[in-house]
């Protein structure tokens, strides 16, 4: 069975869900980006326990109508569950799923990740979904899901051709577009893009506002990721909080117009919070992005 052709919001905002039962000051929050963006839900970032995202989406989806992209990580759970959540995912009406192999656990949690698939396995999962089958000793679905499958990517990796391997096993297992780790210039970013060019794979950016030198520490020094962009995030040491954030947002609007030609669309990331990511998507909008992408 062939994916439908689905039209997916040039803009999203990556948003975390609550850390508790309590979900009506962020959703109130977000509703602001109404006809706006998308929501990119992630599912335990960084190994911290939250609202189900699963969860989140459905509230999301009934009480302000935002498209959703969710994040599925390989490390909480083991295939059959992710296969029961994806088939939840597909009943809610969530636009798209993204297979990721999720963000180690923290020292001392006595938890231990699952990673009974990679990333590539989980697409390839999702797959088998969008065509009815449950999976080796399961009964094919009675409906099959229709899925929109996306990966991630790392553009400041120092080793381009590792990375560029890991996105031609994504393409091959599935993947319909990709999402990034944060670029802070431009030329990690068009390096990355020209490599999902060859595989014909549209790439939404990540863009990360930095509300503070503190924050800028906290990446450099603690997201293995982002020590690449190390020179990047040094500029906001000499910064108070009220210049980093004005800086970081005349910067992410000077890379996203530089950028915009060259991809699909961007992923604001919301870093210590969705304000500042709020702030900028509402700022995109009111320079009339198109409205959406054919995937």
């Amino acid at each position: 069975m062939t994916a439908p052709v689905r039209e997916l919001p040039e803009l999203w905002v990556e948003v975390a869900p609550p850390r508790g039962i309590v979900a009506g000051p962020l959703l109130e929050r977000l509703a602001a980006l109404r006809g706006v963006a998308g929501l990119n839900l992630t599912d335990n970032a960084m190994g911290r326990v939250r609202m189900s995202a699963l969860a989140f989406a459905a509230l999301v989806r009934n009480r302000i109508g935002l498209p959703v992209m969710l994040n599925f990580t390989c490390r909480d759970r083991n295939l059959l569950a992710l296969r029961s959540d994806l088939i939840g995912a597909a009943a809610l009406g969530v636009e798209a799923v993204v297979a990721l192999a999720g963000d180690r656990l923290p020292a001392g949690t006595g938890v231990r990740g699952v990673y009974e698939v990679d990333a590539a396995g989980l697409l390839r999962a999702i797959g088998a979904l969008n065509r009815g089958d449950a999976g080796q000793g399961y009964a094919p679905l009675r409906t099959p899901l229709g899925l929109l499958a996306g990966a991630a990517c790392n553009p400041n990796r120092a080793d381009w051709r590792r990375e560029l391997e890991l996105l031609e096993r994504k393409a091959a297992a599935g993947a319909r577009f990709l999402i990034t780790q944060p670029v802070f210039d431009p030329g990690p970013a068009l390096r990355i893009l020209e490599g999902a060019r060859r595989l014909a794979l549209p790439v939404f950016l990540g863009i990360l506002p930095i509300k503070s030198a503190a924050m800028a520490r906290y990446l450099r020094e603690r997201i293995r990721e982002l020590q690449p962009a190390a020179a990047h995030l040094e500029r906001y040491e000499s910064l108070s909080d009220a210049q980093a954030r004005r800086w970081s947002l005349a910067r992410c609007r000077e890379l996203m117009q530089t950028l915009a030609p060259h991809a699909a669309g961007f992923v604001i990331m919301s870093g210590g919070g969705p304000a500042l990511a709020i702030e900028l998507a509402l700022d995109c909008a009111r320079r009339s992005l198109p409205a959406g992408v054919p995937l």
